[in-house]
């Protein structure tokens, strides 16, 4: 009897799938079994077909089925029998869920996880490219004649792509956006109509235990120290070594910020590029770190994306970072120095100049307690080539401390910091201190709220006959408090400052603001406004002006989720005592937009668009400033992704 119903039910799944019967699997208690792949197999695709079979009716509009915790229902054609679908993107290699629920037909709901593998071929574990095309079309409907700046029609076209191979210990990527550009009027530097390759980068890797290997070339950024190079993002290349507790660097950029092709960037001399190496090594099983940074090169002024008023800059830095922690966070330490040659224009009379940059910072937590102390200490002549981010010529000291006792939390800082530290008897030396009072209360869950207090004092000292002192003293003191219940969010804030200027000028201020922002959030529906008044008292002059500001922002689909309206705008007012000020200005925008996807078939995902902003602004004291102006733009928009 047993033989009979074995045989009888492989005949039957035989009848069901008869192009796939080598790959059937015995059914599974659950009433799911995996046609293909195999529970536990490893196949090699990127888009693998997959079939799952019932052994028994079910009800297909309870289906469900997840692919890694994605839910992929909609992508799946399903009987009574069982399903199959194949995914458009591919998947990526490794091992892979298959989740699936489901109700018979008496109503009963059976469950079951299937689980396989891939690989992308039998040369690569993982070779693939994914990629996404989109494009965006406006042409002006109505806009006002004065603005000649606006295209009548423009063009803009996207395609991102990401390429991958990846075999054991070998790994590489490329990246790049291609972007295409046509409009009505002729377009500025660097950019230019027609195709351009926007950025890309190649990379490579090598890792095995504890040998690690690494290349990028094309559009990298560099992270070195804080002192030497630091966010430096150019076209060139970057190498990385690293076996056990020894790390070695070496990069090479062009100092000129480029957008487009133009050459690979390692190319070139160091008048105008920034290359350097960096070497470190782990101590005491990693607890302490300790790296040495070098860089010099030369940068020609100006580029894209970088302004400066001084000629083509020269200049080399060496740097010494050691870091440490020994106790588990509860105390890290961190000491920089560095030392610049940097001579602003070359092309002048005047040589390079010397200089140092030091930091130690000491941080870390203790349960409810949190710290960090920094000191700093940067020359006048500091600077290094492609590192905008120095601010030189200051010496001071930051601490912040934190308690967090909850419902209690209480953060306390304090910071000095003056200027000319080289004490150059042509200028002042200003000095600024800032303490600072946080306590926030979130004993009530719906209901937090807190205060600060700041003072902040800004003094001058050995002030060079002819220049003005400086001795300044703000208090300022805020509040602030939050409720929220379900979809509704108010919060309200307030703050009270008094500059109180100590100098025979006596310019004395008085700012009092206060700010309300509730919001309201459903599915497929979002209100944001917020309101605010900020008052300002000159007491020279006794001329108080009020602003009052409301913004309005509204978000909301509808149609099945195929259309959608957003909305945004600001209404602001000006108002001064005596006539100084009285204007009022009005900006919005909005989008209407419907998504057409259901119309045309595939993975193409096209939306067109009414895109329109308005503007009027009012000015009662100067009415010739006065305008008014609508502009409406008709968009369509398509993205598409593929990938292989």
């Amino acid at each position: 009897m047993r033989v009979g119903v074995i045989i009888f039910g492989l005949v039957f799944s035989m009848f069901l799938y008869p192009a796939a019967h080598a790959e059937e699997q015995k059914p599974s208690e659950e009433g799911i079994y995996a046609i293909m792949p195999a529970e536990n197999e490893e196949v090699i695709a990127k888009k693998p077909e997959i079939k799952v079979g019932f052994i028994m009716p079910v009800a297909t509009e309870t289906l469900l089925v997840l692919l890694d915790g994605t839910d992929v229902t909609q992508l799946v054609t399903a009987t009574a029998r069982g399903f199959e679908f194949t995914p458009f993107q591919v998947l990526a290699a490794g091992t892979h869920t298959l989740s699936i629920t489901v109700e018979d037909s008496e109503g009963k709901q059976v469950q079951k996880s299937i689980t396989f593998s891939n690989r992308h071929s039998d040369a690569f574990e993982e070779a693939y490219t994914d990629n996404e095309a989109s494009v965006n079309y406006e042409a002006v409907v109505e806009k006002p004649d004065e603005a000649t700046y606006i295209p009548y029609s423009k063009v803009e076209g996207n395609i991102r792509s990401d390429t991958k191979i990846r075999e054991k210990e070998w790994n590489f990527g490329f990246q790049t956006n291609v972007r295409y550009l046509d409009q009505s009027l002729p377009v500025g530097e660097p950019l230019r109509k027609g195709f351009t390759v926007a950025n890309w980068i190649f990379t490579g890797s090598y890792i095995k235990d504890t040998l690690k290997f690494n290349v990028g070339i094309g559009d990298v950024q560099i992270n070195e120290s804080q002192y030497t190079v630091y966010g430096l993002a150019r076209r060139g290349g970057v190498m990385g070594f690293e076996y056990g507790d020894v790390r070695l660097n070496a990069f090479s950029v062009k100092s000129e910020q480029v957008y487009g092709l133009h050459g690979i960037g390692i190319e070139g001399s160091t008048s105008d590029h920034i290359v350097g190496v960096s070497g470190g090594v782990r101590l005491f099983e990693s607890k302490m770190e300790f790296r040495t940074i070098y860089a010099t090169g030369g940068e020609p002024g100006s580029s894209f994306g970088i302004s400066t008023v001084a000629g083509k800059q020269k200049g080399e830095v060496i740097g010494f970072l050691l870091k440490s922690d020994f106790f588990e966070n509860k105390m890290t330490t961190e000491f920089e120095t560095a030392f610049s040659k940097y001579d602003p224009d070359d092309s002048d009379e005047f040589g390079s100049k010397r200089d140092t940059a030091i930091r130690l910072q000491i941080g870390g937590s203790l349960d409810w307690y949190n710290y960090s102390a920094i000191y700093e200490y940067i020359g006048r002549d500091y600077a290094v080539v492609g590192n905008q981010m120095i601010q030189r010529d200051k010496q001071g000291v930051n601490i912040m401390n934190g308690l967090n006792l909850y419902p209690h939390a209480l953060n306390l800082g304090f910071s000095w910091y003056h200027d000319n530290v080289e004490g150059d008897g042509l200028f002042p030396r200003i000095a600024n201190y800032t303490c600072n009072i946080d306590y926030s209360f979130s004993g009530i869950p719906s209901l937090p709220f807190g205060i600060n207090y700041q003072k902040s004092i800004q003094d001058s000292t050995r002030e060079p006959a002819g220049s003005f002192e400086v001795e300044t003293h703000t208090d300022t003191i805020s509040g602030r408090v939050n409720y929220s219940k379900d979809r509704i969010n108010i919060g309200f804030q307030t703050m009270y400052s008094l500059l109180n200027d100590k100098t025979p000028g006596n310019f004395d201020t008085t700012t009092i603001t206060y700010t309300l922002t509730p919001s309201y959030y459903v599915p497929n529906f979002s209100l944001v406004p917020s309101f605010s008044l900020n008052q300002s008292k000159n007491h020279v002059s006794h001329i108080w002006t009020d602003t009052y500001t409301v913004n309005l922002d509204i978000r909301t689909i509808f149609l099945r989720e195929r259309a959608s309206f957003d909305v945004g705008g600001t209404y602001n007012i000006i108002k001064g005592d005596e006539n100084t000020a009285d204007s009022r200005t009005l900006s919005t925008n909005f989008r209407l937009a419907y998504n057409i996807k259901g119309i045309l078939k595939g993975f193409l995902n096209p939306t067109i668009a009414l895109r329109g902003m308005y503007t009027k602004f009012t000015d009662d004291i100067n009415p010739s400033a006065d305008r008014d102006e609508f502009t409406l733009f008709l968009v369509l928009a398509a993205t598409m992704p593929f990938s292989f």
